[in-house]
Parts: structure tokens; sequence; C-alpha cells
């Protein structure tokens, strides 16, 4: 992945994050950044999460603390709104996998303002979308 050094320390905190993931096998780590500073990072948990479950689609089961989420809860709006979020996923051998946010991490991003959504691929490039 050719990113500059600052992205770089992003992704290596995210991964570092992601190998602390209490999620079974799948282990996200997330970063969320505005103004080139870091302001939160989390991981992946199998707890349930209520702020979750009102952006997911109730047929794909119960919302779990995703990274991203664990990112943005009991942040002010004002703290998170044109913030941007690493994600990274980490597969067994160390590997980065695909990480695009789910639909309801996506929506939960929206809803607080976070501009910009950068995340790992299966192919190990980085990847980026606006919201």
């Amino acid at each position: 992945m050719n990113v500059s050094k600052k992205t770089s320390g992003y992704l290596h905190l995210a991964r570092r994050m992601a190998e602390q993931s209490t999620y079974g096998n799948i282990s996200h780590g997330a970063v969320l950044v505005k103004g080139g500073s870091v302001i939160n990072a989390s991981y992946n948990k199998d707890n349930s999460c209520s702020f979750g479950s009102r952006f997911r689609d109730p047929d794909r089961g119960r919302a779990t603390l995703h990274a991203e989420l664990g990112c943005i809860l009991n942040l002010d709006k004002s703290v998170t709104q044109g913030a941007t979020i690493y994600v990274v996923r980490v597969g067994k051998r160390g590997d980065f996998k695909m990480s695009k946010p789910c639909p309801m991490c996506n929506g939960a991003l929206k809803h607080v303002g976070i501009k910009k959504v950068f995340y790992t691929s299966d192919e190990g490039t980085l990847e980026s979308y606006k919201l």
C-alpha cells in the first residue's frame, strides 16, 4: 500500500486495535481523525449496541459493537462532524482484508457527520469514499 506517512500511522493504529478484537475470527479496528489528530480508536466486540440498532436492518440480527461504532459512541456531534475514519480488517495471516463499513455503520457514520471513510480491501489496497 503506497500511502503517506500520516495515513500509514493511522492504519498502523487501526491494525493494533483490530488485533485486540474480541469478536471471533473477524478482527476490525478503526481510528477517528479530525484536523490531523486522533480523536478515538476502537475494535469490534461481541456486545449488543443499542445505538447501532437504530441503523441495523432487523432481518440481519442483533447490532453488535462494530469498530466504527466504538469510535463514535459517546462523542458529541461537534467532535465527529467533518471527521475522517480509517477502518481495517486483519486476516488470520496478518494481511489486510475487506473492511468497507456495513450499511449499519455507514448510516451511523453519516448520522454523526463523518465526511470521509478509508478502508482496506482484500487486495491490500486502501479505498475511500465520501459521505
